[in-house]
């Protein structure tokens, strides 16, 4: 049996003043890691084990109160064998 893991990343535009909280509830989201900003944007890499778990991140991200867009600009799946994570 295989599994499959999925990576996106995001460009995520934010009001300025806002980025402060919008920054803190994104690293709350479980699969969900930050990997560049700047005073008004975000790069957001997300993982999940289907393109499913990756919208609703997606989703959850864009009713962030400040945040103006959240735009996948990258997705990758593959398919692990069993016992790989």
């Amino acid at each position: 049996m295989s599994n499959e893991l999925h990576v996106t990343s995001l460009i995520v535009q934010v009001h300025p003043e806002k980025m402060a909280e919008v920054r803190q509830q994104i690293m709350a989201i479980k699969n969900a890691e930050l990997s560049a900003n700047n005073d008004v944007k975000l790069v957001v890499v997300l993982e999940g084990s289907s393109q499913r778990s990756l919208m609703d991140d997606i989703s959850t991200i864009n009713g962030i109160p400040g945040v103006l867009t959240a735009t996948m600009v990258y997705h990758q799946s593959e398919d692990l064998e069993e016992g790989e994570v």
